[in-house]
């Protein structure tokens, strides 16, 4: 088992990773360049381009290598100008003398470009780029890339779907374990574009990033909780269902996260156990709360980047915020969590779902992760009214434009 973790750039994250054992690269990138990412950027702490160098020297004096993300869900048209050439091979440029060992790419046109010119640079494809397919896996490997993050959304329940792509490509098969994200989601690439251009450097947007994507899955998972086991995780104990299936690596998020509840994923995951919440594990987690160790200029940050006077009512953004800092967990404990997944009430899960193809079948058919649900899923009924009344209230100003 080999695992991929997200890097907050906290000095003291690797070096407990290296202790643990298992963790053999980490991922991240500066909050905001020309490509964007993943993260809206005032999620994230800032990122220097020195800080990125230092923590690239950091993972190699522990054993442990350094992937640098660079998957924006699209190029934005610049790929298509001399002066966007410019910009994306500049980076390019500092990625590889920043002694960077892989890059992590949502576009077959990057990739072809790092094959070409960065030889020495190991490619993994995306989760942006949506490898679902096993002829979609096959192309991304005659690309060059040698690691590819198939795309959880699709494929993290489809068994069959895996051993297909399993069979079609030699390169290593890598699946992201601790996603919130639901199965099949109609958002995602909607979602994809929205971080993409709230994470690239001299967008219109300015960092801007009314994430309604968010909005309507925290919604549709408190008003069903079903939809809390529907979700795409895979437990610890589960990893080794995978890897009988073909799956060479696993990724664990979040570049947000606190480095102590990081460092607790990580142990879970190598010790494919965890007697606890597992919600502590899955959770969306993004630095814009006190109590994950949001700073305040991270906190100012990201009033500034939200603070559109002209374009969206301030008191429509504060109600956002405050939205936000609900569904964002800090309390995990049974008797204080909000939500409780009892990770122990789930045993057996993946087994009963590997006897169907629950993918291609309907939900309402089947009773599986109903059954689980009413055993496992636990919210406080007070904080799942008053939630909910919240995002009822802001899905309508969505629809209607009163929002804004």
């Amino acid at each position: 088992m080999k695992l991929s973790v997200a890097h907050n750039f906290d000095p003291a994250l690797v070096p407990h990773l290296a202790a643990i054992g298992k963790t053999y690269e980490v991922f991240g990138k500066l909050d905001r360049d020309i490509i964007g990412g993943g993260r809206s950027t005032y999620t994230l702490r800032h990122i220097s381009k020195s800080r990125i160098a230092l923590a690239v020297r950091q993972a190699h004096d522990h054993g442990i290598t350094f992937n640098y993300l660079v998957n924006g869900a699209s190029l934005n048209g610049q790929e298509q100008t001399r002066s966007g050439q410019k910009r994306i091979r500049n980076l390019l440029d500092w990625v590889a003398a920043c002694g960077v060992d892989a890059v992590t790419v949502a576009s077959p046109f990057l990739a072809q470009i790092v094959t070409k010119m960065y030889p020495k640079l190991g490619i993994r494809a995306s989760a942006f780029a949506m490898v679902d397919t096993p002829a979609k896996a096959r192309q991304w490997e005659d690309l060059g890339a040698n690691t590819l993050c198939v795309s959880a959304i699709t494929c993290n329940r489809d068994f069959e779907r895996l051993r297909a792509i399993r069979e079609a490509v030699s390169c290593e098969l890598q699946l992201i374990v601790n996603s919130s994200c639901l199965s099949h989601c109609v958002w995602e690439p909607t979602h994809m574009q929205l971080l993409t251009q709230s994470s690239r450097k001299h967008d219109t947007s300015h960092g801007f990033c009314l994430d309604y994507c968010v909005l309507n899955c925290s919604h549709r998972r408190l008003k069903d909780p079903v939809n809390f086991v529907r979700s795409v995780w895979i437990r610890p104990e589960d990893l080794s269902f995978y890897e009988k299936l073909g799956i060479d690596c696993f990724k664990v998020l979040e570049r947000s996260c606190p480095t102590d509840l990081l460092v607790k994923r990580v142990k879970a995951y190598r010790d494919q156990s965890f007697d606890g919440n597992l919600y502590e594990l899955v959770a969306p987690m993004a630095s814009i709360r006190k109590e994950l160790g949001a700073t305040f200029f991270s906190q100012a940050r990201m009033i500034l980047s939200m603070l559109r006077p002209g374009e969206i009512k301030i008191s429509s953004l504060l109600r956002i915020q405050d939205y936000m800092n609900e569904i964002i967990p800090h309390q995990f404990d049974r008797n204080e969590a909000p939500v409780y997944i009892d990770n122990m009430a789930l045993d057996g899960f993946i087994q009963q779902l590997a006897q169907r193809r629950c993918t291609t079948e309907d939900c309402s058919h089947c009773g599986i992760c109903e059954r689980f649900a009413a055993k496992a899923v636990h919210i406080k009924q007070d904080y799942r009214e008053r939630v909910l009344h919240k995002a009822e209230t802001l899905q309508g100003q969505t629809s209607d434009g009163s929002l804004w």
